[in-house]
């Protein structure tokens, strides 16, 4: 028997939950889960319930569940599962599911920290594996393992407010820009020097010109390259061409969640019309052959 495995496990942080996570498809398997993303800061000795709802759109299909941790793979928000379980204190019933066409099904998770529980953030995705045999042309029997899963962003914190602290790594633009077709374009990094994961609240202003940056999760112990927001889309931290020339002085402010303390950068740019110049050069180059020739 082959084992032809097919992730369609798409997990990355986005614009208000940090990571999204795509439906899954399969030949006639058709999953979708909900929510995609649960935050939670509890304190020791409390108990939270979280009920997932999964629908399946396609084919009938037995699904296993489980809980195990994640890690960042990269400064983009790209993640990766481990093969670490979840601690026993995350609770669930881990028996396969047999889900039929059309039909939705609640999970439960139950969270309940015992009162020594360390005060760190415990980063976990709940998965659902489906494993589906098929006959290809009736001669060989072949598996297709398929996941869906939902990120689970979990703070264990004593009184409920965990230290929470940002450094900004870089925040970078070109040193000379063409005033003419030259953009001012932006690299940002931060990392997260707390205990428990935030996102950036903020904006970079040039003069009477702004970018909202985005407000992606940054897991605590990691850092991460954050774009910008435009009416909810991400998009590239570059300002609209515009005919500048000097120097140029752009600004980075920003706040992390409710945290009023206020981070700030900035960095320095030319702008100088180099294109112009190129132009006269080359007139001035064609015309002292014209007048050679003449």
């Amino acid at each position: 028997m082959k084992l032809i495995k097919i992730f369609f496990l798409f997990l990355f942080l986005t614009l208000n939950s940090s990571f999204l996570i795509n439906k899954v498809m399969a030949q006639a398997i058709s999953l979708s889960i909900s929510p995609p993303l649960f935050e939670l800061v509890i304190q020791p000795a409390k108990e939270v319930k979280q009920t997932y709802s999964i629908t399946n759109n396609g084919g009938d299909t037995v699904l296993t569940p489980k809980i195990v941790y994640f890690e960042t793979s990269d400064e983009a928000g790209n993640i990766n599962l481990t093969e670490d379980i979840a601690p026993s204190w995350v609770k669930y019933n881990s028996d396969p599911i047999s889900l039929k066409n059309g039909i939705k099904n609640d999970f439960n998770v139950i969270f309940s920290p015992p009162k020594d529980t360390e005060e760190i953030d415990h980063f976990l995705t709940l998965v659902f594996e489906s494993k589906e045999p098929t006959d290809i042309l009736n001669q060989n029997s072949v598996s297709y393992q398929s996941q869906i899963g939902t990120n689970i962003l979990l703070t264990v914190s004593i009184d409920g407010n965990p230290k929470k602290s940002a450094e900004i790594v870089e925040f970078s633009a070109p040193k000379i820009v063409d005033s003419l077709f030259g953009k001012v374009s932006y690299l940002i990094t931060l990392k997260n020097n707390g205990n428990s994961f935030w996102k950036p609240i903020g904006k970079i202003t040039l003069n009477n010109e702004s970018l909202k940056i985005a407000p992606q999760n940054i897991l605590s112990g990691y850092s991460r390259k954050v774009r910008c927001v435009d009416n909810e889309s991400l998009i590239e931290c570059k300002l609209q061409n515009k005919f500048r020339i000097g120097k140029i002085i752009s600004k980075l402010e920003f706040s992390i969640d409710e945290d009023p303390k206020i981070y700030k950068s900035q960095t320095i740019s030319y702008s100088f019309p180099f294109s112009v110049l190129l132009v006269f050069i080359i007139l001035g180059i064609i015309y002292k052959i014209w007048r050679k020739r003449k």
